[in-house]
């Protein structure tokens, strides 16, 4: 007897082709084998078979249809659904639980604690996030929330999640064509005390997880470094990333004499009190912001361990740090309003601290 998969598609699946929505949902089944449903009619919407590169649109309910000849041997044969398969997400458990800086109905930001995986595995910041919003949004056949942008286990800050796919598209073209402006936060090893611009290429060595200058086979690598705080023998950078390749901070000023401090993967020497690298992704910047909705800037504190390692290193009361940082990247982003961050969680024009 046959078995009926039908699914229902929503907002989020318009406008897809019916092979990567199907795919989608079979996500567990060969491609042989749902190319061979497609071949065989046993995809239909209102009992007209469809084609994998079809076009389909919001409220369009597929039936997706199984029976002996287009299964597998050992393909699961019990499956009668009505909806979209439930998805089943286990609590994620952090000693630290990520902040949410802002959120609309399209785009949601986070404060990444030091420590925690973006992408991979159950205990990831993805699958709290899966987790959190998988009862506010409406289900889709194709779709799923997930991670903008990337930060390494060992960089807090700011990080942007979709919610919608029209917020991931959006997001990802202002990223691609640089409309996004990213600021860093960093304690290097040597002393920087002025302003300083590297233009580098970047060759990711996938073997050995590193990230090497190659100016032949490398990629375009461009950031602009801030001095903030020095003595003579580290300082306190304020770094807007121009591009944004895997470890680009930590490789490219490792290449040039200035690793983080504590990060021994790329050279840099620990300290008594720094064992692991500090790198946190301090302010996002929207000149051209992507919704209506959205501020102008995303400003993200200092993690308390990585303003008290400032306030040790360069002798500066912690309640002084974030002020310093936040007239600096003022300074950066040529905007004259004094109030750029104003009191934590308050709206000011159209700027915006969490």
């Amino acid at each position: 007897m046959g078995k009926l998969l039908i699914i229902t598609l929503s907002r989020d699946d318009d406008g897809r082709r019916a092979d990567r929505i199907v795919r989608k949902v079979l996500k567990d089944t060969a491609l042989s084998t749902i190319y061979r449903l497609f071949r065989q009619g046993d995809i239909r919407i209102s009992n007209i078979p469809i084609a994998p590169n079809d076009r389909l649109k919001e409220g369009d309910v597929i039936e997706i249809k199984f029976s002996e000849r287009s299964l597998e041997n050992g393909q699961n044969q019990t499956i009668i659904k009505s909806t979209l398969p439930k998805k089943e997400y286990s609590q994620v458990a952090f000693s630290e639980i990520p902040r949410i800086l802002w959120q609309n109905a399209q785009l949601i930001a986070f404060d990444k604690p030091r420590g925690i995986l973006v992408h991979d595995g159950s205990s990831s910041l993805n699958a709290y996030v899966q987790r959190i919003l998988y009862d506010q949004l409406e289900p889709s056949a194709s779709f799923s929330p997930g991670p903008l942008h990337r930060l390494d286990r060992n960089t807090s800050g700011i990080i942007f999640f979709s919610k919608t796919r029209k917020g991931a598209e959006l997001f990802s073209v202002a990223m691609k064509n640089r409309r996004i402006r990213k600021f860093y936060a960093a304690i290097v090893q040597g002393k920087i005390d002025e302003p300083i611009s590297l233009k580098d290429f970047i060759l990711r060595d996938k073997k050995r997880k590193l990230s090497l200058l190659d100016d032949r086979k490398g990629k375009e690598a461009s950031l602009y470094l801030s001095p903030l705080m020095h003595n003579k023998s580290y300082s306190f950078l304020l770094i807007e990333l121009i591009t944004g390749l895997t470890h680009q901070i930590r490789a490219q000023l490792a290449s040039h004499g200035y690793p983080l401090v504590g990060d021994s993967k790329y050279g840099g020497s620990k300290t008594a009190k720094i064992s692991s690298y500090f790198l946190h992704s301090c302010c996002l910047g929207f000149p051209e912001p992507i919704f209506e909705d959205m501020p102008l800037t995303i400003f993200d504190p200092l993690p308390g361990d990585f303003n008290l390692a400032v306030s040790d290193l360069f002798q500066i009361d912690h309640e002084e740090v974030d002020a310093l940082i936040s007239h600096r990247i003022e300074q950066s982003l040529e905007i004259c309003d004094n109030n750029l961050f104003p009191e934590k969680g308050a709206k000011h024009g159209r700027y915006y601290q969490s």
